[in-house]
């Protein structure tokens, strides 16, 4: 009996001091000293107008901040924004929309519960869902914001699950993931303790102050979405996506004993979208398998240096970016754990120099720290420095004799004995002297034989590749004027030009700029073809280009069997303000990344556009066919769905813009997969014509192929990547339409994505009539 009278006491002890804590916590919402200084918001409080300092609404709380306030906050879910509120919320002035804009010099916001999760700060919009822009929770302006023992999250593409009452929880508007943000801060710091930060998309966990700390936090998140320039300190990272930061250019971001957890199957992961200084000390890494890459950027850059030290992968020692080795600086030890980021700013990062040119200067921003610079063997043989030790120093080219460009990096290194040592790197490129025009041995002269005219010539190129730029142009009726562009040089010399049924009756001019890959342009030479006959076109007649032809400049209006590289804003995206510059050109042919492989033809601006006119006549069936690869990987194409689409046009007529296509376009509806449906244009009114279907093949490697044969038009799309394990959409398209025959054979295509790494790569085009 004395066993079970002392468990007894024992367990009825426990539970009294329970329900003791309980109520202590449940009464210090009431115990704290609130003044126009302090103040609460309490979700449990009937009525804001009984209790001066007491709020029940985010909303009103805010409009009672005075110059420096601390806000207290009760366990529960506050809503910044009204999730039911059925208006769709839009930026002002420029900026994306807000759910609410808080105004404190000095501001501090508490948590009462230790228990992060329980105390909640949340909206529900992104991007096209509920918002048109990037929405954000919150926009703070405050010299110095101090938030603990909260969850602030934008719940737009996750659920909200509130274990404290279930009946506060709430699922996520949609599952196709959007940008969704919780906040900025403009002013000089931040500081987070215990904060969870929940979104997908484009994070931004109150991203924007000087100086950023985190402690103690949790983020969740896919791409574009951390803090480029803070400090995170025992912090847990759940990674959605493959690329947590769009950049950390600046100061750099370093993380100090964190967790970074891989919540998908990516093979890949990469830090930065676009590079920039990380800092990784004493951080684990945690994925489904040991055998992923991860590095600091997709395509790092010579200069950039970034550091670790004892970082693992599963458990295992781990060093990021193996592939570019010199990006990487492993620290093997520290005396203490470093308060901010190792960081030495230069003047700039690439330079190129000539031999017999200018010497290079270079400057960092020492603040009195030792600053030694170093060129490294061999290259301190061509190239030398002026001081060894400073804050500036010059580099001069020692060598005369360079027959190859030689690319080294200038280092400066400085260390105050507390921190890691900071490295800053400017990757010079020496280039060597240019040499003379390469002069004609056999002057340029034009040949057509078997449906193509070619342009033959001999430099002396002294063993150097030749580098001449090529245009072919069309000379008007009279032989006076050119009045056509129809192939340019953007992968080296365009030699051959294939016939096009326009050039009958008429000569076609060659312009030749003669270089060598170590040359200056030449002076401009000319050459005009015999008039084209009839007999010299080969029939049936079929248009090809791998685009390496396509002049990108814009073009001077329509000409028969020609190109047109322009811009244009169709009119279903009007509800999507943006624009293009005519001055600068709409597209550009060079080498992919991500998703597009090798060489070919982007779009250097939104709107850009690419139109063929055919010759004059009538035209009956006719097929084109077009190789693609979307930059994007996952399937979803285009920056956002806000009107971002491709359209794939044939039977086109490019002056009243009439005709047929094909549309990809990302909706809302899936995060990794596109709508394809076809189209038909009226004088530049667009309708659709076909069902829509969402499939997963818009990726790299995608063909299209569209058809328009009596009165069907029909549309085949697939590709060569494998389709994702994980979804159960379609990865083959086939779509088809009843038509009204059209005496068109234009053909178009119309970009309204944005760009950067959400361009589409053209590889491949034919098109048969």
């Amino acid at each position: 009996m004395s066993v079970i009278s002392n468990n007894y006491t024992r367990w009825h002890l426990l539970v009294m001091l329970l329900l003791a804590v309980a109520t202590v916590e449940a009464q210090t919402v009431w115990r704290l000293q609130l003044d126009k200084h302090h103040l609460l918001l309490n979700a449990d409080a009937e009525s804001a107008d009984n209790q001066a300092f007491v709020f029940n609404d985010f909303q009103e709380v805010v409009k009672h901040l005075g110059d420096s306030c601390v806000l207290y906050v009760a366990p529960g879910v506050y809503w910044v924004d009204d999730p039911d509120d059925p208006e769709i919320k839009v930026g002002k002035d420029g900026r994306v929309p807000f759910g609410c804009v808080v105004r404190c010099r000095n501001l501090r916001i508490i948590g009462l519960d230790s228990q992060a999760q329980n105390t909640v700060l949340a909206a529900q919009r992104g991007q096209t869902q509920g918002a048109i822009g990037n929405f954000t929770m919150l926009d703070i302006w405050s010299d110095s914001l101090v938030v603990e023992n909260l969850t602030l999250g934008n719940y737009c593409n996750v659920d909200l699950d509130y274990h404290q009452n279930p009946a506060l929880s709430r699922k996520k508007r949609s599952d196709a993931i959007t940008q969704a943000h919780v906040g900025y801060v403009h002013g000089r710091s931040l500081t987070a303790r215990n904060v969870r930060f929940i979104s997908r998309l484009n994070l931004n966990p109150l991203n924007g102050a000087e100086h950023s700390y985190y402690e103690n936090c949790h983020f969740e998140c896919t791409d574009d979405a951390m803090n480029g320039t803070a400090v995170y300190r025992h912090c847990t990272i759940d990674l959605y996506g493959q690329k947590p930061f769009w950049s950390t250019f600046g100061r750099g971001a370093m993380f100090v004993d964190c967790d970074f957890n891989v919540m998908t199957n990516n093979r890949e992961m990469y830090f930065c979208k676009q590079g920039g200084p990380l800092a990784l000390i004493d951080c684990r890494y945690h994925a489904p398998s040991d055998s992923i890459y991860i590095g600091w950027t997709a395509y790092p850059q010579k200069w950039l240096r970034c550091y670790q030290k004892n970082f693992t992968l599963n458990g295992r020692p781990y060093i990021i970016g193996t592939r570019q080795q010199e990006n990487t600086i492993v620290i093997d030890a520290l005396p203490v754990q470093p308060n901010e980021p190792p960081y030495l700013a230069i003047s700039r990062h690439e330079a190129e120099m000539q031999v017999g040119g200018e010497p290079l200067r270079l400057h960092v921003q020492g603040n009195g720290r030792k600053v030694v610079w170093q060129i490294p063997a061999p290259y301190n043989q061509i190239a030398t420095l002026d001081a060894p030790t400073g804050d500036s120093v010059v580099v001069s080219v020692a060598c005369e004799q360079i027959d190859d460009p030689v690319s080294f990096p200038v280092t400066a290194y400085a260390a105050d004995g507390h921190n890691i040592p900071a490295v800053a790197v400017c990757q010079v490129t020496i280039q060597p002297p240019l040499l003379p025009v390469p002069t004609f041995v056999r002057q340029p002269r034009i040949t057509i034989k078997n449906g193509v005219a070619r342009v033959d010539y001999q430099l002396d190129l002294q063993g150097h590749k030749d580098q001449t730029r090529i245009v072919w142009g069309r000379l008007d009726s009279d032989d006076c004027q050119q009045e056509a562009f129809l192939a340019d040089s953007n992968d080296g010399p365009q030699y051959a030009y294939k016939l096009r049924p326009s050039d009958v009756g008429r000569r076609l001019i060659v312009s030749l700029r003669p270089a060598s890959d170590r040359s200056v342009k030449g002076e401009l030479t000319q050459v005009v073809s015999r008039q084209i006959r009839a007999k010299d076109i080969r029939q049936p007649y079929c248009l090809e280009t791998d685009f390496s032809d396509i002049r990108c400049q814009w073009s001077q209006g329509l000409v028969a069997d020609a190109w047109q590289a322009d811009g244009f804003k169709p009119a279903d995206t009007v509800e999507y303000p943006w624009t293009f510059d005519p001055k600068k050109p709409m597209w550009e042919y060079g080498e992919g990344f991500n998703g597009a492989v090798g060489k070919g033809l982007l779009q250097a601006q939104r709107g850009a556009r690419l139109m063929y006119t055919p010759a004059q006549g009538s035209y009956a069936d006719m097929t084109l066919t077009l190789q693609v690869d979307p930059t994007k990987t996952a399937g979803q194409g285009f920056g956002s769905a806000t009107g971002q689409y491709m359209d794939v046009c044939l039977k086109f007529d490019t002056q009243t813009l009439t005709g047929y296509g094909l549309r990809i376009i990302r909706t809302t509806k899936h995060a990794k997969a596109v709508d394809f449906y076809l189209v038909a244009y009226q004088n530049g009114t667009i309708r659709q014509i076909s069902q829509a279907i969402s499939a997963t093949c818009y990726r790299t490697g995608c063909t299209i192929t569209l058809t328009a044969k009596g009165r069907q038009l029909t549309a085949h799309v697939e590709t060569t990547t494998p389709k994702p394990q994980e979804s159960s959409l379609p990865h083959v398209v086939d779509l088809s339409a009843q038509i009204e025959p059209l005496p068109f054979g234009g053909i178009a295509i119309q970009h309204t994505g944005s760009c950067g790494e959400s361009t589409t790569m053209l590889h491949h085009l034919v098109a048969t009539w």
